[in-house]
Parts: C-alpha cells; sequence; structure tokens
C-alpha cells in the first residue's frame, strides 16, 4: 500500500493552441484549447481496483469538480477561461491509505489538459505525469448521489463537521465531541448512520446535535442530517475550498 496525501492546492493549467500542418482537404483538423462543455462529465481510469469505489474524475458544469482516488474523495471549484487557461482550487478531505489511483492529485497538480473523442489528458509539468482518461456513464462510477467526503457547518476551527469516507465509515465533531460510526446506503437515496464510540466531554456552550444523528440526505449539494426517528437536525455543506 501507498500513502495518499492531497494537497490544498491551486493548479494553473495552460492549453496551448497547435495549428495544422497543411491546409488540404486531407490534413489534420485545428487543435483547439478543449471548452468547458468539452471538460464536463466523469472521467475515469481503466482497470480493476481493490478499493471501495472505483477511481474517477467529475467535472460539473457550476465549476466544482469531484474526484476519488478509490478511497478518498476531494471537492473544488474549476473555471476554464477562453483562452484554455484552466484555473482548480481544492478543498478539506479524508487522507486514508489506497492503493487506487492518485486522480485527486492529477487535478490539483495538472497544468496543462487536452481533449480527444472520449480520452482526456492531464499533465503536470511541476512531478512530470501525464494521467489518460477515458469518459464513462457506467452508473457505478462517479459520484451516485453519496456523500462521500468532508462537510461542515460553519467554516471554523470548532464547526461541526461529518467526514463520510467511501470504506462505509464516518467520522466527525459534534463542535465538542468526537464522533465516528458506520453508514449504508438505502434505495431511496438516504444514508443510515449507525453511531459508535464517542468522547463525553461536557460543553455547556455547545449545541451538539451532530451527536444525535442517525441519518443523512444529499440534495443540490446540502447535506440534510435528521436523528433516528426522521426529525431534521441541521445541515451541513461541502466546502468548495478553504
Amino acid at each position: 500500500m501507498r500513502r495518499v496525501a492531497v494537497a490544498v492546492l491551486t493548479a494553473v493549467m495552460l492549453v496551448p493552441l497547435v495549428s495544422a500542418c497543411a491546409p488540404t482537404p486531407t490534413a489534420s483538423p485545428q487543435s483547439e484549447s478543449p471548452r468547458a462543455d468539452d471538460i464536463v462529465g466523469t472521467w475515469t481510469v481503466d482497470g480493476a481496483f481493490d478499493t471501495p469505489e472505483h477511481p474517477f474524475v467529475a467535472f460539473a458544469d457550476d465549476g466544482r469538480w469531484t474526484a476519488s482516488d478509490g478511497c478518498n474523495r476531494v471537492n473544488g471549484t474549476w473555471d476554464l477561461s477562453p483562452s484554455g487557461v484552466l484555473t482548480t482550487t481544492a478543498g478539506p478531505h479524508t487522507l486514508m491509505w489506497c492503493d487506487g489511483v492518485q486522480l485527486p492529485v492529477a487535478v490539483a497538480l495538472a497544468d496543462s489538459a487536452s481533449v480527444e473523442g472520449d480520452t482526456l489528458t492531464v499533465t503536470s509539468s511541476q512531478d512530470a505525469t501525464v494521467t489518460e482518461l477515458v469518459r464513462t456513464d457506467d452508473s457505478d462510477i462517479g459520484l451516485q448521489g453519496v456523500p462521500i467526503g468532508y462537510w461542515v457547518a460553519i467554516p471554523g476551527v470548532a464547526a461541526p463537521f461529518l467526514s463520510i469516507s467511501a470504506d462505509g465509515t464516518y467520522t466527525g465533531n459534534d463542535g465538542c465531541n468526537v464522533i465516528n460510526g458506520t453508514w449504508e446506503a438505502s434505495p431511496d437515496g438516504t444514508i443510515s448512520l449507525t453511531p459508535g464510540a464517542t468522547t463525553l466531554m461536557a460543553c455547556p456552550d455547545t449545541d451538539n446535535w451532530l451527536n444525535a444523528a442517525g441519518g443523512v440526505s444529499l440534495r443540490n449539494g446540502t447535506l440534510t442530517v435528521q436523528d433516528a426517528q426522521g426529525e431534521v437536525l441541521g445541515q451541513l455543506t461541502s466546502p468548495p475550498d478553504t
């Protein structure tokens, strides 16, 4: 196994324009900088992986991206200028060891990209890596509506948060006590939480509502937290960057 560590980075991707070689009818068409529409979608790598989920990168049309190495998911923002400059940011995330593919790192460090058909190539001059991805519409690969990642109530050092991992576990903090447990997805899209051990510190000025979480549901980028009886306790969001 190898350690996967994803830094919070801002990557600028410069995509060159390459002219066609000759103005003949059989000449190769001009290669242009990829448009935003060319990048939007879910991309993956070929192969089988013994990881909780298949590695992928998803670029959304609202300027957000999500990538997984097979164990950890990273969320961030992206923007592609008309000249082909891609700017990305990355937010907080889990750091489990993983035997997948470091696609979150590839996106964070990439400084050039090209799209040819259903193949997206991202290149990093910083660590001299080239990553080739293929477009996929496989329903078993990608976000799947499962809220894996880092979710926080209000940005801040002591803010309540949940970190939901692809291996079926979660950890968090209600603003005072550490919480953890396991989760399971239901066919209706809800996620049931089974609490594990927790600390029992007394924090009189803290509303530890997250400690009573029994389930969550994801809608429009907001994670709604409910107790075991279905009563709404509060909401969390995934910070796009720091």
